[in-house]
């Protein structure tokens, strides 16, 4: 009779098919999400600004989660600026409002993500991922191995309410059309081979960053949607004359996180130079997977490796 369960048990319930069908959403966490919402609510009924204060530090910041603190602690948040933001910026946030509580719409497309990456990449090591609202202090961003998603960022669209905000804010969420590809770019962080950036030269920051926006586009099948990349195609020759001249070295502002500075050309260019390469060196592998392997295990403070990368690309022989 034993023997008959068992026959039964695997007719019905073949090992391969258990094997394959993983369920990743386990590793989404939300509730700083209903937590902030809940703590907005009640700090609209009070008039008292430190009362306001105290109150959402209760109801929110007190509830975080361990990757809400770790954001916290990494972006210097308090509940005064909270405070503030939530003050000078009343259309903005009842305009995101709705966009945030119905983020788990998009989550099948992130348990996708998760399969793909699995498949892709051999030593996929699937990470937690937090959704979180922070302060307009970063729409997404990787801390102790996590993912962590500020959700009033990677939501808004261009149909949010954004007339408060900066101009540099208002041109991101023009452009912004969801959360699944910066969720796919910030995953890829999770895998890369990170060892800080205090060493990191021009070259190897680029290549951190564009190799994520390569990666995320074969997770996602959509190519990039981004100034950068529509500016660096189309002005490949004085891009790369003008990498070239600062590659070697650690001063990044014209290249990365330049968003409030550049004024003549799209901002993060730095993030075009490590996508092409990344994308002409998949290209030219005759083994795809090892490429894939190389690429995520690419060791950007080792010099001797980036330069290795960028040679193997072929892209600096087809600048010149």
């Amino acid at each position: 009779m034993k023997h008959l369960f068992f026959f039964l048990f695997i007719c019905l319930f073949p090992v391969s098919g258990v094997a394959q069908k993983h369920d990743f959403n386990i590793y989404i966490e939300t509730s700083d999400i209903r937590n902030f919402w809940k703590a907005y609510d009640e700090v609209q009924k009070i008039e008292n600004t430190e009362e306001k204060i105290s109150t959402f530090q209760k109801l929110y910041i007190d509830k975080s989660t361990a990757g809400l603190k770790d954001f916290i602690s990494s972006r210097n948040f308090t509940s005064q600026q909270w405070i503030e933001s939530l003050t000078s910026k009343p259309k903005f946030w009842n305009s995101i409002r709705g966009k945030t509580e119905n983020i788990g719409k998009d989550f099948k497309n992130i348990n996708t993500l998760y399969q793909r990456f699995s498949q892709l990449y051999k030593d996929f090591s699937p990470p937690k991922i937090y959704f979180t609202i922070g302060n307009l202090k970063g729409g997404g961003t990787v801390i102790k191995g996590n993912l962590i998603i500020g959700s009033e960022l990677a939501a808004s669209d261009a149909t949010v309410d954004y007339s408060e905000l900066p101009k540099n804010y208002q041109d991101r969420m023009k452009i912004n059309s969801g959360i699944i590809f910066l969720t796919a770019h910030e995953l890829v962080h999770t895998q890369q081979n990170l060892k800080g950036n205090e060493q990191t030269n021009l070259l190897g920051l680029c290549l951190k960053e564009g190799s994520a926006d390569f990666i995320a586009e074969l997770l996602t099948g959509k190519k990039v949607e981004a100034p950068y990349i529509d500016y660096g195609m189309a002005h490949q020759d004085i891009v790369w004359q003008n990498f070239t001249k600062e590659k070697d070295g650690f001063d990044f502002q014209n290249w990365l996180s330049n968003t409030s500075t550049i004024k003549d050309r799209p901002a993060d260019l730095g993030y075009f130079i490590g996508y092409i390469i990344t994308k002409r060196f998949y290209e030219n592998a005759k083994d795809k997977k090892v490429a894939i392997d190389q690429i995520m295990k690419l060791d950007f403070n080792n010099t001797s490796q980036t330069e290795k990368n960028l040679r193997d690309s072929g892209y600096q022989t087809e600048m010149k």
